[in-house]
């Protein structure tokens, strides 16, 4: 049985702030070198926080913290 944790807005806040460092950490890699080795791993980790999101507080909160900067978008555009 999957149980999902209280996501309040507290939580949101803090999440959305570390996607926020991760994302900024991401584009300043993609800009010196879209396809070197520190871009792969900067967009693995904002993947990777984006699926512990949705596993621990369930899809909605997970859209909710990677749609507030932009993510979704921004990772469609790299995976191309």
């Amino acid at each position: 049985m999957h149980v999902q944790a209280s996501f309040d807005l507290a939580t949101s806040e803090r999440l959305k702030k570390e996607n926020g460092l991760l994302l900024r950490i991401y584009r300043a890699a993609f800009a010196k070198d879209p396809t070197s080795q520190a871009t792969e791993s900067a967009r693995s980790n904002l993947i990777a926080l984006r699926h512990t999101v949705r596993q621990v507080y369930g899809e909605r909160a997970a859209v909710d913290v990677t749609d507030a900067l932009g993510f979704i978008s921004i990772a469609a555009c790299s995976a191309e």
